[in-house]
């Protein structure tokens, strides 16, 4: 009778924070604000080529923002490497 009661209680404090978790997780989600637009008058015409360095998987960006050069794309939880054509630069 005993060892029911206790594996009773840990059942009940287990669920307990398995909903405490699950319950904060979703307000982690409900918390997430997504970035701002950028200001249209802002935005320049670029011609960058970027390529995985684990995958060689290959962007092209058209547009950025500001003057100076864009960051690189993250692909493969790497940053991408700026392509150079010979004969562009």
């Amino acid at each position: 009778m005993l060892w029911t009661g206790v594996r009773v209680a840990l059942a009940v404090g287990a669920a307990l924070c398995i909903y405490l978790l699950a319950a904060w997780f979703v307000r982690m989600f409900h918390s997430f604000v997504p970035p701002e637009e950028p200001d249209p008058d802002d935005i320049r015409p670029v011609d960058y080529r970027y390529r995985c360095i684990v995958c060689f998987a290959e962007v092209t960006m058209t547009a950025a923002s500001g003057d100076e050069e864009p960051e690189p794309p993250r692909h493969c939880r790497e940053d991408m490497a700026l392509v150079v054509e010979e004969g562009r630069w």
